[in-house]
């Protein structure tokens, strides 16, 4: 008879009463499916698919600059980024009195602030910080394979006629800047023209307005292709909407118009959308659904996908609980659409923001000066979760899991190490998890031992919070030396709480 090892912890309960802004099938059959225990039988034999890099996207903010240190820490905690979204602003870079060209300006500083005749934009919620422009993107360029670089800002200035600002200058402000910078930064690959540009705090246009300056970015970008000669894999690509809110309805606007444009040279080279605060459910389809509206005005259909800002739960309001909420549904969120919108890669919102607005969906904190250390920052509950993700590599294993279930299991397992975790999004539970096999998966471990660390993510774990002398990140709570009885192991968590997170990662001691 096969024995097995038990890895036995105890959690305190930490009830959290979440008040919704709405019923949807991620919260209702959350409540309808509770049980007491998550459990799985894992065969780590059963090879799933390659493990997606969840952690690879990452999305930074100028409305409070993260300090330059934030790269290295990034890479260190999560790995080498695959794609960083960076941000212009045109009019902190160019001033219309003036016209003339701040390339390494200051970020933050409200020159405007007593122009009447300045749309604001998000100039109201924007600090300002010691960091120049160009340590801010050399931060992120030097921890990441490519730049996604998203232009906005005079979109209203010019449609309203309110300041002496034109469409051809908009375009040559955008111009100028990007084949700047691109000299620089070479690894500046994407470029989003605009950003959310229904809302107030942005363009506050419509689907037609829009359009007049996304065919002035991609003429633009063309251009610097052009100028710099750059051509197939090393071209800089251009796209949008960078829609938010009605989604579906945006694309389908946003296409319609790319269909009429008679443009010889018009270019759509990936399409890019942000969604907030929406049923999981819905949002894991987005491929099929983008992909028929590409059909449907009989544009390419094997286009690059982003969402280049999201998290599951997007309050106005920040509360404690909504920081474990995130840290929780993120991974959920990123899963299902690595599963059926496979094409589709995410970038959540965001590595370092405003903490006076935006802790809840922020991975650090910490001072955003320009000699800031590594030891000032901490990790949040939210990055923590995402360092968690980042150890997944190799070869998903199989695991029963369903997008409407209130747990979720993944396992992953590569040459000498195996992941497993799980996610509670209902009621306290504990969690059984009988991992077989390993001996058939790695045949070379013979008679040596296994360690085994386990982590947890939650009111008391992980937490810098609460917790101010905890430094953040995400906390080893036992660690134990075993040997392999059968291949077999139980691995239990004792009341893991609503949100609540619990990781198992497992090595062979060599010695």
């Amino acid at each position: 008879m096969e024995k097995s090892i038990k890895i036995i912890s105890t959690t305190v309960l930490f009830a959290m009463s979440i008040m919704l802004p709405y019923e949807s099938s991620a919260y209702r059959v959350g409540d309808d499916r509770d049980t007491t225990v998550i459990s799985r039988k894992i065969d780590l034999s059963e090879d799933f698919r390659p493990f997606p890099d969840l952690a690879a996207y990452w999305n930074t903010s100028l409305q409070k600059v993260s300090a330059p240190i934030l790269g290295k820490i990034g890479e260190e905690s999560f790995g080498k980024a695959k794609i960083i979204r960076c941000w212009l602003n045109l009019d902190e870079m160019w001033d219309y009195r003036t016209r003339e060209f701040d390339f390494n300006f200051r970020i933050g500083v409200d020159k405007y602030k007593d122009i009447k005749e300045k749309h604001r934009e998000s100039w109201n919620g924007e600090v300002e910080s010691s960091v120049h422009y160009y340590d801010y993107l050399k931060s992120f360029s030097n921890h990441c394979e490519e730049i996604m670089l998203t232009v906005r800002r005079y979109e209203r200035d010019v449609l309203d006629g309110s300041l002496p600002v034109s469409k051809d200058d908009w375009k040559m402000i955008f111009k100028k800047g990007l084949l700047h910078y691109k000299k620089i930064f070479p690894n500046i690959r994407y470029v989003e023209v605009c950003n959310e540009y229904g809302l107030k705090a942005f363009m506050a246009g419509t689907d037609e307005e829009y359009y007049q300056f996304y065919k002035l970015g991609y003429e633009a970008v063309n251009e610097v292709n052009e100028e710099l000669q750059l051509q197939g894999a090393n071209r800089i690509l251009v796209g949008g909407p960078v829609v938010t809110g009605p989604v579906i309805k945006q694309l389908d606007a946003f296409f319609e118009l790319f269909s009429k444009d008679k443009t010889k040279n018009k270019t759509l080279d990936f399409v890019s959308w942000h969604d907030y605060h929406t049923d999981i459910a819905e949002t894991s389809y987005r491929e099929k659904e983008i992909k028929s509206l590409l059909l449907k005005y009989e544009l390419p259909e094997n286009l690059p996908f982003f969402v280049t800002e999201h998290d599951p739960y997007h309050y106005s309001e920040d509360k404690l609980e909504y920081h474990f909420l995130n840290a929780a549904w993120l991974p959920k969120s990123l899963y299902f659409y690595s599963l059926y919108s496979p094409d589709v890669k995410v970038f959540p919102w965001v590595l370092y923001h405003n903490s006076k607005i935006q802790t809840k969906f922020m991975w650090f904190d910490g001072p955003n000066e320009a000699d800031t250390k590594a030891s000032e920052m901490k990790m949040l509950p939210l990055g923590a979760s995402v360092k968690a993700l980042s150890l997944h590599k190799g070869q998903e294993i199989k695991v029963e899991n369903d997008i409407k279930n209130n747990d979720l299991v993944l396992v992953s397992a590569s040459e000498n190490r195996i992941i497993v975790q799980a996610i509670n999004f209902g009621s306290q539970k504990n969690v059984r998890l009988s991992i077989t096999k390993i001996n058939k998966r790695f045949p070379q471990i013979g008679k040596r031992k296994l360690k085994i660390e386990k982590y947890l993510i939650d009111s008391k774990h992980s937490n810098c919070l609460t917790n101010s002398r905890y430094p953040g990140g995400l906390e080893l709570v036992e660690e134990s030396t075993l040997g392999v009885n059968g291949g077999n192991v139980v691995l239990e968590n004792s009341e893991l709480e609503k949100n609540g997170i619990v990781l198992w990662k497992i090595s062979f001691i060599t010695k």
